[in-house]
């Protein structure tokens, strides 16, 4: 039988892939002007497919998270590579005319793959709630940086690789599916091992004997740095154990809770603004890109050798996000460790460079930029700002209440 370390590593890269094709829902801007143009889709209809792809990922959650913890991560991730498969798949037919031309039919597909990503991120972000207990705030930031990577690595793809948009959807369809299918199975949830604290108790009296007076709860020391037994100068002592429980916090009772009603209002009010802005980064570009010098028809049109084609420019922008993304989301994981085991600093503090990296960077869309030149200021603000978001909340999450329900709890959030 495997050790725990080796299982614990199997199952920690099986994350890991499973979490590099998980964000394929930030890679709607890299391909939507090309199915609006193809299938002849208006502003509102290719904005509803967009959308549908979000309410996938976002509105399907607590159920998903219910699936999680009642079910297992594996049977989940399993599920969401079918899923996925099946979504990517259809809209590459459609793009090509192989299945009916309607938005509604192509907003059900990008639900479908909405759903999918949802399923396979709160597996992995269960099943890591689950298998850690200590340093889960880098433990989370790493596969949450390669989900933010995703769109990068596409968008490159799409960049390099592919020259039509309907071999680049069935390539994330085949490597998606494939990815989430194998990584589930070797998904498994490793118990951590019982912490413990150690009351020491003098017998030098008749009242220090007895175990009347020890506290009915006794808190853990968590850090690596402390003793397991505590220095005593008496020759005889009595050492009782007690099981230190973390909260077990979900269901209703998150709507009774003062810090889960904050962190869902902070969410909502932060995470409202960065999805806002990659979702319709797309069509910011290419209003941008008709009166920017760099298009042909623009009186001072830049020489063709400096003209950019719409498509690499969207490509750009998507990168641009992922890699930020992923940037402030692997950041963020070690400096909120270190925060609070060696300055006692909540994690929720965290959360206020997420907040000021997202207002620069929509401050500076609405009054500064004007041309397309200087949107990848705006582009870079918004992906470090989301990623540091994302990055530190399922952590807090997890801390705040419990990792019995997470998939839940997080899903909920």
């Amino acid at each position: 039988m495997l050790s725990r370390q080796i299982t614990l590593t199997i199952s920690y890269l099986s994350i890991l892939l499973i979490s590099c094709v998980s964000g394929t829902h930030y890679l709607f801007s890299a391909y939507s002007t090309s199915i609006q143009e193809r299938l002849d889709f208006n502003s509102v209809q290719i904005n509803t497919i967009g959308s549908a792809c979000n309410y996938g990922v976002y509105l399907s959650k607590p159920f998903l998270g219910y699936l999680v913890d009642n079910y297992g991560a594996r049977r989940m991730c399993f599920a969401a590579s079918i899923l996925i498969f099946f979504g990517f798949s259809c809209l590459a037919l459609t793009y090509e005319r192989m299945l009916p031309p309607s938005f509604l039919l192509c907003a059900f597909y990008l639900l479908c793959t909405g759903v999918a990503s949802s399923g396979a991120a709160v597996s992995f972000l269960t099943t890591i709630a689950k298998n850690f207990s200590s340093h889960r705030g880098t433990a989370i930031s790493i596969p949450l940086a390669l989900l933010g990577l995703s769109a990068f690595l596409y968008s490159q793809a799409n960049m390099y690789l592919f020259e039509d948009t309907f071999h680049f959807l069935l390539f994330i369809a085949f490597s998606a599916g494939l990815s989430m299918f194998i990584g589930s199975l070797f998904l498994v949830v490793v118990p951590v091992p019982s912490q413990v604290s150690s009351v020491i108790i003098e017998s030098g009296s008749d009242d220090s004997t007895s175990t009347d007076n020890v506290p009915s709860r006794v808190k853990t020391l968590k850090t690596e740095r402390t003793p397991l037994l505590h220095k005593n100068t008496s020759t005889s002592s009595t050492t009782i154990i007690i099981d230190d429980n973390e909260p077990d916090i979900g269901g209703w009772q998150l709507l009774h809770n003062k810090d889960a009603i904050s962190l869902i209002l902070i969410l909502v009010l932060l995470a409202g603004t960065g999805v806002m802005y990659i979702n319709n980064v797309g069509t910011i570009i290419e209003d941008l890109y008709h009166t920017s010098p760099a298009h042909p028809s623009h009186p001072y049109s830049l020489p063709t050798t400096l003209n950019t084609d719409l498509k690499n420019l969207q490509s750009f922008h998507v990168s641009l996000l992922s890699i930020f993304s992923c940037l402030g989301r692997i950041l963020i994981g070690p400096f909120s460790d270190i925060a609070k085991n060696h300055f006692n600093m909540s994690r929720v503090c965290s959360l206020i460079f997420a907040g000021v990296w997202l207002f620069c960077g929509n401050l500076l869309a609405l009054l500064w930029v004007r041309d397309i030149a200087h949107l990848w200021i705006v582009t870079t603000c918004i992906g470090l700002g989301f990623g540091i978001l994302y990055g530190v909340a399922p952590t807090t999450c997890s801390e705040y209440f419990g990792s019995k329900r997470f998939g839940f709890n997080w899903l909920v959030f």
